[in-house]
């Protein structure tokens, strides 16, 4: 039964054309060969991300994906978090180039779960599992774009799955789990030469999205450790009017060109709990790294 689907989906999307969604200029065969094709460059052509879930609001507006793959081969992963408190300020990403060997290859694995032809909302698990969290596919290729997402992906027992779950559900929870399994370790299962680079090597941003709160009030590091001394804010700009109005007392900007690279360095030498003067005013900052495929932007404020 997987087979066939397998055969049936991986056949539709190499058949059905060569017009194409995202960014840059599409990759692979233009008119039925073997390739699927995708979008090119630093255009995303997959991604896998959490949602929701019983985390503090403050985590997802740092979150990142747990896989990025975008059109010119790289593949972005979370690296090793240190196990420390405080860790440090920015998150480890890591990121490795794949050829177009490696881009078809990926692809066939998705379209071997037979599941992302449409946009596809999977819920059943919330009669066994409160407060989890979504795993979202965002696929670019074949000229669409399809949305699978799934509460509580690794949570189901395939021997005891919740009552009046569909089967087809249950036997999709199992694709996306060996879907994901086998994202997160690429090397167990891809050949030497889907790979264009040696190994992987840290992910270098080039532009962040800040999140800004003022922390006058808090205590000097925001923790019963022994205080840090504060640093000068690093760029010419006002914390206090910086960027726009976001989720309750933060607000939110985006830094590129000279003043990400100055970010950069100043995040990398930071912590969790390192704060940022300006005038008599200490401010904290969650940042979120921008991906090749993101744009210079944040989310909109809450009500806009």
């Amino acid at each position: 039964m997987k087979r066939t689907a397998f055969s049936l989906i991986l056949a539709g999307l190499v058949l059905a054309g060569c017009s194409r969604g995202g960014g840059g200029q599409p990759s692979g065969s233009p008119s039925g060969g073997d390739d699927i094709v995708h979008p090119a460059g630093d255009a995303l052509i997959l991604s896998v991300a959490n949602s929701g879930g019983f985390v503090a609001p403050d985590f997802l507006l740092g979150a990142l994906p747990s896989f990025v793959l975008t059109g010119d081969g790289r593949v972005l992963v979370p690296g090793a978090q240190a196990a420390i408190f405080p860790g440090p300020m920015l998150p480890s990403i890591m990121e490795r180039r794949l050829t177009e060997g490696g881009i078809q290859a990926v692809l066939a694995a998705v379209a071997g779960t037979g599941l992302f032809t449409s946009d596809l909302d999977l819920r059943g698990a919330n009669a066994m599992v409160a407060d989890a969290a979504d795993t979202v596919f965002t696929l670019h290729a074949d000229g669409r774009e399809v949305t699978v997402s799934v509460y509580a992906l690794g949570f189901l027992e395939g021997t005891n799955p919740p009552p009046g779950m569909p089967g087809n559900e249950v036997l999709a929870h199992r694709a996306l789990s060996l879907l994901q399994e086998r994202l997160s370790g690429l090397e167990q299962w891809l050949p030497a030469d889907a790979w264009a680079d040696a190994g992987w090597k840290p992910y270098q941003p080039e532009a962040f999205r800040l999140y800004v709160r003022n922390a006058d009030a808090e205590p000097p590091d925001g923790s019963g450790l022994p205080p840090q001394a504060p640093r000068p804010w690093p760029t010419s700009d006002d914390p206090a009017t910086f960027g726009h109005a976001s989720s309750g007392d933060l607000r939110c900007g985006v830094v590129s060109g000279a003043d990400g690279a100055t970010w950069l360095a100043e995040l990398g030498r930071s912590n969790q709990l390192t704060r940022w003067t300006a005038g008599e005013h200490r401010y904290s900052i969650i940042p979120r790294p921008l991906l090749p495929y993101e744009g210079d932007t944040c989310p909109a404020p809450l009500g806009a």
